[in-house]
């Protein structure tokens, strides 16, 4: 059985450590994109069970790169946890994740949508 793993792209260096922390203490293997520049690459080398995304990147709006995700067959079916402070933004783009957690986020809260994601995905895939 394989371990969970989750990309969190998330350009805050105290916020991309507090979710990396809070998905490693149950059980997911974390890798982190800090500016929203090398998703592509992270995803080519190991395909995330979840993705956690920031909607506010220096590099690409999280619109763009959901835009992507979402667009290329291999990476289509990545569940995306969208996660921004802005209300208006996330609600414009929720029927494209599936699910929007608005900032301030709280550790238990993202181990929560973790979970739920994860609770339907199967696990034994090499």
């Amino acid at each position: 059985m394989s371990t969970p793993f989750a990309l969190i792209i998330e350009d805050d260096p105290k916020l991309g450590s507090i979710f990396s922390t809070a998905l490693g203490a149950i059980g997911f293997e974390t890798n982190l994109d800090p500016d929203g520049s090398h998703y592509k690459e992270l995803i080519e080398a190991r395909l995330p069970d979840i993705i956690l995304l920031d909607f506010h990147l220096p590099f690409a709006s999280g619109a763009e790169i959901l835009s992507l995700l979402r667009s290329d067959e291999r990476w289509r079916s990545i569940p995306v946890v969208l996660m921004t402070a802005d209300f208006a933004k996330a609600r414009s783009l929720e029927n494209q994740v599936d699910m929007v957690l608005i900032k301030p986020i709280g550790v238990s809260r993202i181990q929560e949508a973790a979970r739920k994601i994860i609770s339907t995905k199967d696990f034994d895939r090499a």
